[in-house]
Parts: C-alpha cells; structure tokens; sequence
C-alpha cells in the first residue's frame, strides 16, 4: 500500500456515495479481524489501548490494516465547502506510521492537524481555479511539512505539477477501483431498466394479440348469428311460398 494518499471536496463526497452503494451490496459475511478492523472507520477518537475482551487496538493491527485505518479515518474528516476546489496529496512516511501506531498521542495530533487545516476556509481556491497541496508527515512533530500552490501555478501547470507529484498514490487508485464499481453498478442498473422495458414490451404484445383473438372469435360469432338469421329468413319464406301455393290448389 502506497504511503500517499489525495483528497479533494469532491472526492470525499464521491467516497461516501460509494462506500453507502458497497454496503448495501455486500452480503453479510462472518465476522473476521478485517471487519472489526472496518467497524473502526468513523470513528473520531483515538483508538484505546485497553486490552479488554473484544477491544481491537493498534497494537493488534498489522501495519497495513494500520495504514487502511488512518486513511479512512482521514477520508472522513470534515472539509470546508469553500475548499471543494482543492486537492490534496498526503504522505505519511514508514517511519511516521509507525511513530503513528505506537504513539497515540501523535496518531491524535496528526489527524487533529489535518482536521484543524481542513475546516479553516479558503476563498481564494474558487476564485484562482482551484488550489493544490501537498502534506508530509514523518516520525515527530519537527518533519512535518506542506506547499500549497494554484491552478494557475508555472504559467498554468499547477495541476501537471501536483500530478506528477501524486502519480500512483493510494487514493488515485483507490478512486479508479470505486470508478469501475460505479460503472458495474450504472450498468447493473441499465440492465434492470432493459429488462423492466422488455417485460412491458411482452405484456403489451400479448394484451394486443389476446386482443386480437377477441375480436376473431367476436366476428366469428357474428357471422354465425348473421348466417342463422339468414337460414331462419329463407326457411320462413320457404314455409310462405309453400302456404300460398297450397291456399291456389285448395
């Protein structure tokens, strides 16, 4: 798992329509390490170092598993709408995320860092096209770093410069997964509107040939009423002829 992760205003709410979407599709399943580990996410304060029964700490967590829970707990952090415009590369060096995972006060101080940037607003980031920055954190407080710049940064590659600084992270990818379910789940939904389409289509065919059949058997019924009217017309004006006939041999 790649140290970098990117954010943005736009992404975090296109992250929480997702996972929404991957909740209601996966199928409950029994409950292993990585799903405790998943029951963590959202949660704001620092994990407890009690070891007590059913008490998942960091200590217990691998460092990947670590590493997946700062990112989700950062995903989440609150963003000021005025930032919707700006994107944000994170780096945590090996070394910071395992000062990180020992130390909770510095895994409390990083998230806290991060949350206390983020609500702060920034005006100028609409107003100049967009803002970029670029977050570092290593093993103590001193290493920590960040650049900010503008869309409009080097005669305009701002973004080809965040771009090459991000190339590959965590969260691109992450992003390019969640990208392929959305497009799965729209054609899930494109399929289920053919089908509902199809099922109309075959209903109405057969209201229309049941219809039809109606209307055979209608006039089939008609020309048999019509040809026994005509049977009954010829055979009463047979019994006439014959009546008249008899009255002149009389």
């Amino acid at each position: 798992m790649s140290n970098t992760m990117n954010v943005s205003y736009m992404s975090r709410v296109y992250n929480n329509f997702i996972n929404n979407y991957e909740t209601k599709s996966e199928s409950k399943s029994a409950t292993t390490f990585g799903d405790k580990v998943t029951e963590k996410r959202g949660e704001a304060a620092t994990v407890s170092e009690t070891q007590s029964a059913g008490t998942i700490t960091t200590r217990d967590m691998t460092m990947e598993e670590y590493k997946q829970y700062i990112y989700d707990k950062i995903s989440q952090l609150p963003m000021h709408p005025t930032r919707m415009n700006e994107t944000i590369s994170i780096t945590i060096s090996d070394a910071g995320f395992e000062a990180m995972k020992n130390d909770p006060e510095y895994e409390a101080w990083v998230l806290n860092d991060l949350q206390v940037g983020w609500a702060q607003p920034d005006n100028w980031s609409g107003i100049c096209g967009g803002a970029f920055s670029t977050i570092y954190y290593g093993a103590t407080k001193e290493e920590c770093h960040a650049e900010m710049w503008r869309a409009g940064y080097q005669n305009g590659n701002g973004k080809r410069l965040y771009e090459d600084k991000s190339e590959n992270s965590f969260w691109e990818r992450r992003v390019e997964r969640k990208r392929r379910l959305e497009e799965q789940y729209e054609e899930l939904q494109e399929k289920k509107i053919l089908a509902k389409r199809m099922a109309q289509e075959q209903y109405y065919e057969e209201l229309l040939e049941r219809k039809a059949e109606n209307s055979r058997f209608m006039l089939s019924l008609n020309g048999e009423k019509r040809m026994s009217q005509v049977s009954a017309a010829y055979e009463a004006n047979v019994m006439t002829d014959f009546t008249e006939g008899s009255s002149y041999i009389g």
